[in-house]
């Protein structure tokens, strides 16, 4: 059976610390320049309040209760139209039918095929391009629906994404937040263990929780902005999506995380994952990691790996350049959370093997593994 798991994974070089830009200050994300169809701002994220002080309250950890890949609305509703509520306006402008300030299409992809984004702006070519053929392969590995998989693993307790946030009160504004990010496993929900390969060196295994935790992803000058927590200084975030055992990762640079947090801080509404991807590091994955399932010698992967480079919307820093070739994906993911414990450190997770060597592949473990 095919096992898709989603979690935050530690990225190796350049990660420890996150770049000190802010995210609602980030005039380098783009605002497009001149000719673009309408550089007015779509979606954004809350803007860093302009009142209340440092948190006053106490940690409070919250872990994913449910994640919407694009292919589901927030209510649940298959739609192919979903991917298009899911992210921010990263490029600074709303794209409708003026292509002109954009940079020039990869592998010769027409312009109206790529560039229009979704509802208020939002870029998000990782649903519109990328998850189709994410699905197409799940399909040819046995899987079924591959969101609601991704999320039986949340509620079966083999993984989930959590965020902790630092002297969180109930007031509605807080600046700043320090918070952190850790990946879950072996979990009897709402206790999670954590995934110990996602540290640096890996923590080792068993019910004792490091004191302090010190998470490898942290966002300490993010902040709170009625009631809408914001990561704050952009970064970037490896996901990984488990197929059958092999890490597919995601590098989201320029990332942004949000959500709506309750009155009694408990839990937490639209979330949003939010950055661009890579093109060519992307292809990368794509062709080591899922190519061998597809085919050993690798004769099926270029078609896909043409689809992915065309999937190309924006520059991979989150700007627009009409005189450069798209080599950015953008991403938007989203999420909703609830409360949690940290209660241990879980086991390390097996190498997953290659279906080309020794005949045959793993079926996923439910575990996943550490980020690299």
């Amino acid at each position: 059976m095919l096992r898709s798991h989603l979690y935050l994974a530690f990225g190796a070089a350049g990660l420890l610390t996150l770049s000190a830009v802010a995210c609602g200050d980030d005039s380098g994300a783009g605002t497009g320049g001149s000719g673009a169809n309408n550089t007015t701002a779509g979606k954004q994220p809350p803007a860093r309040p302009s009142s209340g002080g440092p948190g006053d309250g106490t940690t409070v950890t919250f872990g994913t209760s449910k994640l919407y890949l694009g292919i589901k609305t927030r209510a649940g509703v298959e739609d192919p139209k979903a991917w298009a509520d899911f992210g921010y306006d990263l490029d600074g402008q709303i794209t409708e039918q003026d292509f002109s300030n954009h940079c020039k299409p990869a592998g010769n992809a027409p312009p109206k095929s790529v560039f229009p984004d979704g509802n208020q702006g939002i870029d998000n070519s990782f649903g519109k391009y990328l998850l189709p053929i994410i699905k197409t392969a799940a399909s040819s590995l046995g899987g079924g629906d591959l969101e609601a998989t991704l999320n039986e693993s949340i509620t079966d307790g083999s993984f989930n994404i959590m965020m902790e946030l630092g002297a969180l009160g109930t007031q509605a504004n807080y600046n700043p937040i320090n918070a952190q990010l850790f990946a879950g496993k072996e979990g009897t929900p709402p206790d999670w263990k954590l995934v110990p390969e996602f540290f640096s060196p890996p923590l080792t295994p068993g019910n004792t929780v490091p004191n302090p935790i010190q998470s490898p992803v942290r966002f300490a000058n993010s902040y709170v902005n009625n009631n809408t927590w914001v990561s704050g200084d952009k970064g970037t975030v490896q996901l990984s999506l488990n197929i059958s055992g092999q890490s597919f990762a995601l590098n989201i640079r320029s990332a942004v995380i949000s959500m709506d947090l309750d009155g009694g801080r408990t839990s937490a509404t639209n979330g949003v994952i939010a950055g661009v991807l890579d093109t060519e590091e992307l292809i990368t994955q794509v062709r080591d990691v899922l190519g061998p399932f597809i085919s050993c010698d690798g004769s099926a992967v270029d078609g896909i790996l043409n689809q992915l480079r065309q999937g190309s919307d924006i520059m991979k820093d989150g700007t627009q350049n009409p005189n450069a070739t798209c080599d950015g994906i953008s991403i938007g993911l989203g999420f909703d959370a609830t409360k949690v414990n940290v209660v241990g450190v879980g086991e390390l997770s097996d190498p997953a093997e290659n279906p080309c060597e020794g005949g045959g592949g793993t079926g996923g473990n439910g575990t996943g593994g550490g980020g690299g």
